[in-house]
This record gives structure tokens, sequence and C-alpha cells, in this order.
């Protein structure tokens, strides 16, 4: 019996020892999993910053689903050419140049790592979905391209990195901005990615950095960074519509010399949109810019854009160097972020489709007086502008305008490196491909 009730009252402790600790460890994995909820932003009350998407109407889509441009294929080729062969990742070169079919002509590739084409390499990550190659490569952005001031600089050589060329350059195959100094430009752009991100992933610590950028906007006296320096000779300059030739900002352009201006690309309408939504203090900031992009059409013969704006004498700067000529990604640029917001020109959206129809192509400048092409290179990054143009007016015709001259530069055939690339074919027959050329593509098709 002694034996009989002990083993009867052992076994009556176990179970209250499993009753016990049942629970406790009930409730210790639900503080794991309710701690895992927290930390990954489950229960962050994300702020709603209206994020647009320009859907595609019926005609657009069936244009897109029709293309021979695959998104995802073209995505993997510009970073297999620009970062994989380079081993530059996660950022990708300004171009690469393809070996030729003799042995003697090696392949080549920029020095140098823009800024503009990480972020729309951002953007194009946050549009697919790849939400850890975005965080990823937002992150390298901040800490490797942010300047003293605390604005993204324009680009970097790939040496200031540490890393080592792969291949020889040519300094001929460069399209970049000035390097110098910090770029509104790009801030702003980032400041977008960020928000586009932040619309799908964002926690707390997102928005924070979306706040550390966007402070450097809100100067608390509406005005602008001028980071755009403007070079000119003692030639008086066209200044718009009923004006042939006169001189410019109190003087400051008939002396010669150079100045700092306003990028009117760089005022990116949507940006300031999205502030505002989460915070009113930057309504004043999308007000002002709407504003001065809303008159920086140079005339009704040439319904593109200044290139600049001088906020303390509210006059625009039509070019930049010594040639009166209108650059035209400069302009486009201006096009699309009104449009984004319905407030492009029709004046504007005619003469390219004008253009396109007339010429078959569009170039890199034109003439502000007589309007004709002052170049005979084509713009090819224009065209994945344009497509994003086309999806926020609803244009389709515009939209297969564009397409068709980026099919004309896409690489299809199945021996080609650059195959399912866009590419541009240099007069010394050269077959180089531009992260600018494709990246904005992505970001329209």
């Amino acid at each position: 019996m002694k034996n009989g009730s002990y083993r009867y009252a052992s076994m009556q402790k176990r179970f209250k020892k499993i009753y016990i600790i049942i629970p406790l460890l009930t409730v210790a994995a639900a503080g794991i999993v309710l701690a895992g909820l927290y930390l990954t932003g489950f229960f962050y009350n994300r702020k709603d910053v209206q994020v647009k998407v320009n859907a595609k109407g019926e005609e657009i889509a069936a244009l897109a689903a029709d293309t021979k441009i695959v998104p995802s294929d073209m995505l993997s080729r510009t970073v297999s050419l620009l970062s994989d062969k380079a081993g530059t990742s996660p950022y990708v070169l300004s171009w690469y140049a393809l070996p030729g079919s003799i042995s003697s002509t090696t392949a080549l590739a920029s020095e140098y790592l823009v800024t503009a084409d990480q972020v729309n390499l951002l953007r194009c990550y946050i549009e697919k979905g790849d939400k850890d190659s975005a965080r990823d490569l937002a992150n390298a952005i901040e800490k490797d391209f942010s300047g003293e001031n605390g604005y993204l600089v324009p680009g970097r050589m790939i040496t200031d990195l540490g890393s080592t060329p792969v291949f020889p350059a040519n300094a001929a195959y460069d399209e970049l901005p000035v390097m110098s100094g910090y770029s509104l430009d790009v801030t702003i752009g980032y400041i977008r990615a960020l928000l586009e991100y932040y619309d799908k992933w964002g926690q707390s610590s997102d928005w924070t950095r979306i706040e550390k950028f966007a402070s450097l906007l809100d100067t608390g006296n509406t005005v602008f960074a001028e980071n755009l320096t403007i070079t000119v000779d003692a030639t008086p300059v066209p200044t718009g519509e009923g004006q042939d030739i006169a001189s410019i900002i109190g003087g400051q352009v008939s002396t010669g010399g150079d100045f700092s201006a306003l990028s009117l690309a760089a005022l990116d309408l949507e940006v300031f949109r999205m502030l505002s939504s989460a915070d009113s203090k930057y309504q004043i900031l999308y007000d002002n810019a709407l504003a001065i992009l809303e008159g920086a059409v140079i005339s009704s013969d040439l319904p593109l854009f200044a290139v600049g704006y001088t906020q303390s004498s509210a006059g625009y700067v039509y070019y930049n160097g010594d040639a009166a000529k209108a650059d035209l990604v400069s302009s486009l640029k201006v096009t699309l972020h009104l449009a984004e917001e319905g407030k492009a020109p029709q004046g504007t959206l005619l003469w390219i489709k004008e253009q396109l129809y007339n010429q078959g192509m569009l170039y890199q400048s034109y003439d502000l007086i007589s309007g004709q092409a002052t170049t005979s290179t084509e713009s090819v990054e224009s065209y994945g502008i344009l497509l994003q143009i086309a999806r926020a007016v609803s244009d389709a015709d515009l939209y297969s305008m564009a397409m068709d001259r980026l099919e004309w530069h896409l690489a299809t055939s199945a021996a080609s490196n650059a195959r399912s690339a866009i590419f541009r074919q240099m007069d010394n027959k050269r077959v180089v491909v531009y992260a600018k050329d494709n990246l904005e593509a992505l970001l329209g098709v």
C-alpha cells in the first residue's frame, strides 16, 4: 500500500509540474511570436504616403503585353553586364561596351557609378517586389553616396569605394553629370524611392530615414537648394515667349561666367505630394515647385523647358554652356513631373509626337530659336522617360511610338551578350549598354 500511495503522490507531482510548464511554454512561445511581429513592424502604424500607381489603361496594357521587352530579362541582363561582370555589386556602372568579334577589341567599361542610376535600380527592385535587394541597395546608397552636407553626391569613381576596374575605360562614352558638389536631383529621387519602399514594407526606422533627407528640403524659407552650376559666355540668351534675344537675371548672363541655379528636373512633384500627405508642412514646397515648373516652358514654338531657375530674381535659365540649345532629357523629366500631377502641357506632348512622327527619333538637344536638332546623336534615354509620361497621361499613341524606338535598340539575337538589353551602336560600331537607358525603360514598361 505504501508503495502504491507513493507512486500515486509522485504522479500527482509530475502532473502538477506539467500543468505549470505547459502554460509557461505557451506564454513564452506567444512572447517570442509577438516580439518577432513587433520587430518586423507588424504592429507599426504605417503612415499613408499615398503612392500613386500609374495603372496602364486597356490600350497601353495591350501594347505592354505585346512588346518584345521582357522586364525581368532586361533587369537581369543590365545587372549582369553593369554590375556582376565589373564586380561592383550592389551598384551598376554607367555603361559597358561589349567585346568585338576580333580578340583585339576587348570589353570596355565606365569608371563611374552615377548615383541616379543606383536610385533608378532601387526603384526597379521596389516595383519588382524584391525587398531584400531593395533594402540592401537603399542602405548602401546612403552609406556610400552621402555628402558632407547630407545631400547625395552625383556619383563616385569605383576606385573611391575600394574597387579595382576590371575593364579599361573610354572617356568618349561617358555621359556624366557634373561629378563635383552635391545633387538635389538625386537626393529628391532617392527620397521618392524611399517613399515607394516605405509604402510597401516600411517600418518606423524607414520613416526616420525619409525624414532625415526630407529635412534638407524643408529649409523654413521655402527656398530650394541651388546646386546647378550654369556656365555662360557674354552672348545674350533667348528668354522665352515673345522675346527673341535678351539678357537675363540682372546682367549675370550678359557678363559671362558661372552662377548657381535651381535644377528644374529635380522638382519631382510626386515627392512633395507624398510628403505633404503625411505632414502638411511640405505642401508649400509642392505649391512653389508646381508654380516654378508651370512657368518654365521656353515658347509655344519650342514647348520644352528651361534647365534652371534663380529664386532670388525669379528668372529662368534656358540653357547651360555656350550654345543656345534645350536639353531634351532635362525637359522630359520636367514634363514627367507635371504629367504625374495631370499638369503636362498639351503643346509639349504634341511637339514630342510630331518629332517622332516626322523625324522618326528624338535627339539630345534642340536649338532654342529654330527648334531644330543641334546634334545627330539620338536620345535613347528619352524613350524610357516617354513611356512613363505616356502612362501618366494615358496616351497610347505616345506609348506606342516610344516603345517602337526602344525595340529598335533592343538586343534580340540569342548570340548577343547584350540580349534583352537596350543598346547603342556607336560610330565605331561598338555596342554599348547604358544603365540609364535600360533603367528608365524598366520604370516605364
